[in-house]
């Protein structure tokens, strides 16, 4: 897969979720996509509405860095984000809160 073949493919996942239950305030969160089809990019969901966009964000709460076929398996349910950490497939820096926060909001098993 290409980069943004990627990029469309999570924020076409993150478009069909709800994220009202965030409430006010700024959440920002970094993905550090490796492997086939690198790149970064960033979401943030702001007073409950999400945007994404294909660019690093430096002070995002919390930042992911996850291979390509791990975001995919993430994203089709094969594997849990907590399956995935402790196996060291997926690495989480800053606000780990915050992570469970957006798993939550994905409906993502932990």
């Amino acid at each position: 897969m290409t980069f943004e073949e990627i990029y469309n493919t999570v924020r076409d996942y993150f478009e069909q979720k709800d994220f009202k239950g965030f409430g006010q305030g700024v959440y920002s969160y970094e993905f550090d996509v490796t492997g086939q089809g690198e790149g970064k990019f960033y979401i943030e969901v702001k007073d409950g509405c999400f945007d994404m966009q294909p660019f690093d964000y430096k002070n995002s709460l919390c930042s992911f860095t996850v291979d390509s076929g791990n975001l995919c398996s993430l994203l089709h349910r094969n594997i849990t984000p907590t399956a995935a950490y402790s196996t060291g497939r997926l690495t989480v820096r800053g606000d780990v809160s915050a992570a469970f926060r957006l798993a939550d909001a994905l409906g993502m098993a932990l």
